[in-house]
């Protein structure tokens, strides 16, 4: 039987490919994990790693076993969440993965709120995107993913939820000196198509429904002169020169990011924000409080949001998801501590 102990050490040198830094990381000398590493590979009877002059490779073995030892390592984070709950305090370790549109604003909120009603609950954070963050979630290495989903995303395979938290809203935005904030309104989309863009990549969400706008009215949306996955950059370029981008208002604070949006003439599209996690049903089953950290979670996420969301009227403690992602148990029930005192808005 391999001990957990060793698994974590394994990961460690898989992630970082390096024994030097792995050991590092886990406090130990490189000699003494180097011995634990070949320990693990005289127990299995295969070699996990290729030693190079610029580090280690994982063999084919390697690979193996770290898919399995992610899920081995999720699972156990869950077990021993599951422990401090059942000796009756909110506890546990969430590994939520979010994107871009949650990161600049509604997650610091929601974590300030969550760790001050339930202290007992450590939270660590990735940013990506879907393509990154989706994967992580199916190989247990994030517990919880949080954002804007593109249209074609799909849950990652049977036994996951997903939970609509709030209701975001897409504009185009440009600094305060662009010469198009002095334009007569509303901005008709032909006089956009001529302007310098900086869009993120075409397998976002944001992206998408910006080339849907231009595409709705049998025009050929403009081709971004920059495009880049980072809204830092982005906002960052936008207040040096004259672009204009198509980002979230959860990523954009006026009075002090010197960004304004443009009324342009086209319906305001509201995306929704969700949750992804495990299949709520499944872990109130095997480890039912643990399941709250994510409801807990999600609560947050609302009430600092302002609490809009679609569904029920407040109050009500089960939210239907839309169809977006197509999945026969898209409903979520909040445990205690996750209730929602919230005004709803209409589908």
């Amino acid at each position: 039987m391999i001990e957990s102990r060793r698994l974590r050490q394994f990961l460690a040198v898989y992630e970082l490919g390096s024994i030097g830094q792995a050991a590092e990381r886990l406090l130990l000398t490189q000699p003494a994990l180097s011995k634990s590493l070949r320990g693990l590979e005289d127990e299995l009877g295969v070699r996990l790693f290729d030693r190079t002059p610029q580090g280690v490779l994982p063999t084919g073995y390697g690979e193996l076993l770290a898919g399995h030892a992610r899920i081995i390592e999720a699972q156990l984070r869950q077990a021993e969440a599951a422990i401090g709950a059942m000796r009756g305090k909110a506890q546990g370790h969430v590994v939520a993965g979010i994107a871009p549109s949650v990161a600049a604003k509604l997650m610091p909120l929601a974590t300030i709120a969550l760790r001050q009603r339930h202290p007992g609950i450590e939270l660590s954070v990735i940013e990506g995107l879907a393509e990154d963050l989706l994967p992580q979630l199916r190989d247990g290495q994030v517990d919880v993913a949080i954002g804007a989903w593109a249209t074609e995303t799909r849950v990652p395979g049977a036994g996951f939820t997903a939970e609509m938290i709030v209701v975001d809203a897409l504009e185009a935005f440009v600094r305060e000196s662009h010469p198009l904030v002095d334009a007569a309104r509303p901005i008709a989309l032909e006089t956009l198509l001529d302007c310098q863009w900086a869009l993120p990549p075409e397998s976002q969400a944001w992206r998408q429904i910006f080339d849907g706008l231009f595409t709705e009215r049998g025009l050929v949306p403009p081709r971004p002169s920059v495009v880049s996955t980072s809204a830092g950059y982005l906002k960052s370029l936008m207040l040096q020169g004259d672009y204009l981008s198509f980002l979230p208002s959860q990523l954009i604070t006026p009075e002090t990011d010197g960004l304004v949006p443009l009324p342009i003439d086209a319906p305001r599209m509201h995306p929704d924000i969700s949750m992804i996690f495990q299949d709520g049903r499944w872990r109130r089953r095997r480890w039912p409080r643990w399941s709250r950290c994510c409801a807990r979670l999600g609560g947050s996420l609302r009430r600092r949001a302002g609490g809009k969301v679609r569904g029920r009227a407040a109050g009500a403690d089960v939210f239907v998801m839309p169809n977006l992602f197509q999945h026969p148990s898209c409903a979520w029930k909040i445990g205690p501590g996750g209730g929602v005192d919230a005004e709803t808005r209409s589908a």
